[in-house]
């Protein structure tokens, strides 16, 4: 091994124990561009700004033969195992996750992954690299399940990547799963409106899209407690609960060391004695997170009344991912009637159903194809007799619509 190379590998490191074999016996073109990626810490920084020099001479270097598969070999390793930190102590100090030469080469290995799309790549072998690239963000961003190390720098690398190779569906699914209590969110906001931008998405549909899903499940509950036992991007000495319950209210139970629990609801105070016990900055994670549901519901009330007078339509698919099943949007959106467009040019109107369908007040259900047109209900384009046959029915499930949509409301 090129005694350069063998320098930047930390030998306790996982990762390093992966791959030093692969870079054992590199070609002097391998050797140049490893050496090239590892230097990524003066030419990238956390924050998604890359050198274009930098990047330049990446793309040059990736023409090396077998470039392209030394760096989704070494990226692949790190979705192995605990990712670049083979850690599993939660208690462990951060102060240890300083820049060292091979987290600069763990992200310049990333970083070079978003150089090997464009015009002439394998569709496949993209494919593949953004699903390892997606489970390398997940465990360095506090995603998953178990305790994975967080590093804000790897999962920035990632995010910028990701970009690179215009993986949208990638980075709307990670933008609905790393929280704001990661640092990493800031980069990913970033990126996301910067490739979206790119993308000729309209304000609006970055709008829809970029809906914080605050933590919340598909029951609209999202637990907090320590290591293992609630939400992996924030741990507390106690558990909380925080729910958007059906009525739009959010609540918070406090849980006591016995399991017993308090509810409170805004300003959602603390029980007494939880803040002498648990410290000021402990209590307000949980109140911050009930706050921000709170917020963010109110919000979505306002841009959906905003779209009520307009025309707009969607793709079946794309109306369940980012209105019905999103864990906010979608308990406004099942509380509104929504129209399908038929085959033969008429709509259909409905609350929406669990499955690809509508409840109408005459069927149980009205299919619906993924690429079938969905839009708003409107009073002032619908007849008399079926406004009144929508109203019995939102009368007769019971269901209290959020944002105002009868005439007169």
């Amino acid at each position: 091994m090129d005694e350069r190379v063998d320098e930047l590998l930390d030998p306790e490191n996982t990762w390093v124990q992966r791959i030093r074999v692969r870079l054992a016996a590199l070609s002097p073109e391998l050797t140049e561009l490893v050496l090239h990626l590892a230097a990524s810490g003066e030419f990238w920084d956390w924050r998604g700004r890359t050198n274009g020099a930098w990047k330049r001479r990446t793309k040059a270097l990736l023409k090396a033969d077998g470039a392209p598969e030394l760096v989704r070999e070494a990226v692949a390793a790190l979705a192995e195992g605990g990712s670049l930190h083979n850690r599993t102590d939660p208690n462990i100090e951060y102060d240890w996750l300083r820049p060292s030469p091979t987290r600069h080469l763990a992200n310049g290995f990333v970083l070079a992954c978003g150089l090997l799309g464009g015009k002439g790549a394998d569709p496949a072998a993209t494919d593949a690299l953004v699903e390892v690239l997606l489970t390398v963000a997940r465990k360095n961003a506090s995603v998953l399940d178990g305790y994975f190390v967080r590093d804000d720098d790897l999962s920035g690398a990632v995010f910028t990547a990701l970009g690179d190779l215009a993986a949208m569906d990638a980075l709307w699914t990670l933008h609905r799963e790393v929280q704001p209590g990661a640092h990493c969110h800031l980069v990913l906001v970033r990126v996301v409106k910067k490739t979206a931008t790119r993308q000729g998405l309209l304000p609006e549909q970055l709008a829809e899209r970029t809906v914080p899903t605050c933590g919340l499940g598909p029951d609209r509950t999202v637990r907090l407690g320590p290591p293992a036992c609630g939400a992996p991007w924030v741990n507390l000495s106690y558990q909380s609960v925080v729910t958007l319950e059906s009525s739009g209210e959010v609540t918070v139970d406090w849980i006591h060391t016995d399991g017993s629990a308090v509810r409170t609801r805004s300003p959602f105070r603390s029980p007494k004695g939880f803040k002498a016990r648990h410290g000021d900055e402990q209590v307000h994670m949980t109140r911050w997170l009930a706050q921000h549901v709170e917020s963010t519901l109110s919000a979505e009330r306002t841009r959906l009344r905003a779209l009520l007078p307009l025309d707009r339509t969607w793709p079946y698919a794309e109306w369940a991912r980012h209105y019905r099943d999103h864990p906010v949007t979608g308990l406004l959106t099942r509380t509104l009637i929504w129209e399908h467009h038929n085959p033969d040019g008429t709509w259909t109107a409905g609350l929406p159903a669990a499955d690809h369908g509508l409840h109408p007040p005459a069927s149980p259900s009205t299919g619906a194809h993924d690429d079938t047109l969905v839009r708003l209900w409107r009073a002032d384009r619908a007849p008399a007799a079926q406004q009144q046959a929508l109203a019995e029915l939102l009368e007769s499930r019971g269901v209290e619509p959020l944002v105002p949509q009868f005439a007169g409301c």
